[in-house]
């Protein structure tokens, strides 16, 4: 006689960048167990691989986790997390460089309960992904997906190709250019032609480029840290999905 199988419940959530409504189950021990060996590996891309495969798991709905913006991908694993082992997480703080705001040594490290299930990817005031480089000249990005995450974290890796990196990365997330009523599609121009394109941008030109990657919508969370030792009170942000499991 085959043992009983349980039916996990199943839940649905609404992606930031489109409005799709989609369902998901909570991850079970099998895809816990992913989660797991991921933290204890202490490496980026494992973590950023076990997402990909619990949330490719986990979602009941047809979607392309490749193709998503980086920062939907960070919600729905927030989100399954949330449903699969509690809207509360316990985290572990002290002081920045161990001092105080008042400038004094307090090396107390404390436990934070910070609830995730309302957490949004939330962007910046200032944020716009039509950036305007001269009164005529513009340019449309569009939100960077786990392949570049991935370009981001080997640049980081890796300081004597960052400027390439940085190149890359902005191309890849570029849509289109326009001049006046002209439009010009990324992929429909040479990675060269792009290149030409971006090395003749002034510094202040290409510093609205980084800013989009600076303001676009990310998992951010504010929220007030008091000392158990020493009482000094202060702000504290946590942002992208590793602050969440810190």
């Amino acid at each position: 006689m085959a043992l009983p199988v349980l039916n996990a419940p199943t839940h649905e959530m609404t992606l930031v960048s489109n409005g799709q409504t989609i369902k998901f189950r909570p991850f079970l021990v099998k895809e816990e167990k992913i989660l797991l060996m991921a933290l204890e590996s202490n490496n980026d891309g494992e973590m950023l691989n076990s997402m990909k495969q619990i949330i490719n798991n986990c979602v009941l709905d047809d979607i392309d986790v490749e193709e998503l913006p980086l920062f939907d991908v960070q919600y729905i694993f927030l989100q399954l997390r949330s449903k699969s082992v509690g809207e509360v997480v316990e985290l572990r703080f002290k002081h920045p460089d161990d001092k105080n705001l008042n400038g004094e040594e307090c090396k107390h490290e404390q436990n934070v309960k910070i609830n995730i299930s309302d957490i949004k990817p939330s962007s910046l005031q200032e944020h716009s992904n039509k950036i305007e480089l001269t009164p005529d000249i513009g340019v449309t990005m569009k939100y960077p997906k786990i392949d570049i995450f991935r370009k981001m974290m080997l640049m980081d890796q890796n300081d004597s190709s960052s400027v390439e990196a940085i190149f890359d990365i902005m191309i890849s997330s570029i849509d289109m250019i326009y001049q006046g009523d002209e439009i010009f599609y990324k992929d429909d121009h040479s990675e060269e032609e792009m290149n030409n394109f971006l090395s003749s941008l002034t510094s202040e030109q290409f510093n609205k480029l980084r800013d989009f990657f600076q303001t676009m919508p990310y998992l951010r969370h504010e929220f007030d840290y008091k000392c158990t030792k020493c009482g000094v009170e202060q702000k504290v942000m946590l942002n992208g999905i590793e602050d969440f499991f810190a």
